[in-house]
């Protein structure tokens, strides 16, 4: 399945400023898994109609637990609106106002007319009580960013079934429109997860100034559930793990932002806090070993691999490898 996540905006602040928008759009720009994601939302690129877009998001449930389903995009505010916009971009670049009304310049969110649908003159009248988002049920008093006009309600027959447009998609100038379900779009869904992996290739230094770049730190992993979060993460956003991958391959190890510098064998996050799950890590044997065999640089730097073992390792050229950054409040 072929699908674009953007990984994680800055969550408790919706908006970036110039310089972490382009950190962001660094992170992203060299996933080819079809999955791009923020700290809010994740856009997919596959195009699917409505009804398969929301059962998609329903069983996309990082950092939601099993238990849990996940929903269509809830875009409430001007900070998500513009996280849809980027993701839209990124995915499917615009094409100009001539291609307007193309596929790929509008993304499904979940925000859905429950109220009123007998297709009636009355009905069609714009009533933000009679729609609602898939996530809560609330409806878009507050805010809205309809395109002059619409919602127009028309009606459509296809394949001897009548079609009311109640369904919303947003385009790459964020404005919204109301259509029928059986349109196929990419889908932007809610995310909860704690993670931005990026796929770009970079030594420990690096990955660590390019989380800050976007208003973001290099990821911890504090305890099993979250060893498991990342895993799935990676998946989902590096795509799935290659068959013949070796141990030592790259491809198969995530820089976290723990390192024992300061004083070796006192891990801790970039944050200064100390690493309490160290103990309970499934190191890989014989590790951490600090070794010291690359231009006597010692192993100092924190990473997990695709299988959730952790290693300590080199910030060094040799070392470049994706990355996971952690999302504010996280």
């Amino acid at each position: 399945m072929k699908c674009f996540l953007l990984f994680c905006l800055v969550g408790t602040s919706l908006a970036l400023n110039k310089v972490q928008l382009g950190g962001l759009k660094k992170l992203l720009k060299n996933l080819d898994s079809g999955v791009f994601p923020t700290c809010q939302l994740v856009l997919f690129s596959e195009m699917v109609d409505y009804d398969t877009a929301e059962k998609n998001c329903q069983n996309f449930d990082i950092g939601m637990g099993d238990a849990q389903k996940g929903h269509l995009a809830t875009v409430n505010d001007d900070g998500k609106n513009s996280d849809l916009k980027l993701l839209l971009q990124m995915a499917y670049p615009y094409k100009g106002k001539s291609q307007k009304w193309a596929a790929d310049h509008w993304v499904w969110a979940g925000l859905r007319k429950t109220k009123n649908n007998d297709g009636s003159k009355k009905s069609k009248k714009y009533n933000a009580e009679d729609w609602s988002w898939a996530a809560d049920g609330s409806s878009p008093k507050e805010f809205h960013k309809w395109m002059k006009h619409q919602p127009d309600q028309r009606t459509d027959k296809k394949n001897g079934v009548k079609y009311l447009q109640n369904q919303m998609r947003i385009n790459h100038q964020g404005i919204w429109d109301d259509t029928f379900k059986y349109k196929t779009h990419p889908y932007a869904c809610d995310y909860q997860g704690k993670y931005i992996i990026s796929a770009s290739s970079e030594t420990w230094s690096q990955a660590k100034a390019s989380c800050e770049a976007a208003g973001l730190e290099l990821a911890k992993v504090r305890s099993d559930a979250e060893v498991k979060e990342i895993i799935k993460s990676a998946d989902y956003f590096l795509g799935s793990k290659a068959d013949g991958l070796k141990l030592w391959d790259k491809e198969n190890w995530i820089w976290l932002g723990g390192t024992d510098e300061e004083e070796e064998g006192e891990w801790k996050w970039v944050d200064g806090s100390p690493i309490e799950y160290y103990k309970n890590m499934n190191w890989r044997n014989p590790n951490p070993d600090n070794a010291e065999y690359i231009k006597n640089q010692a192993q100092h730097y924190l990473a997990i691999s695709r299988d959730g073992q952790f290693d300590d390792s080199f910030d060094h050229r040799s070392r470049h490898r994706a990355f996971a950054c952690q999302c504010p409040g996280t």
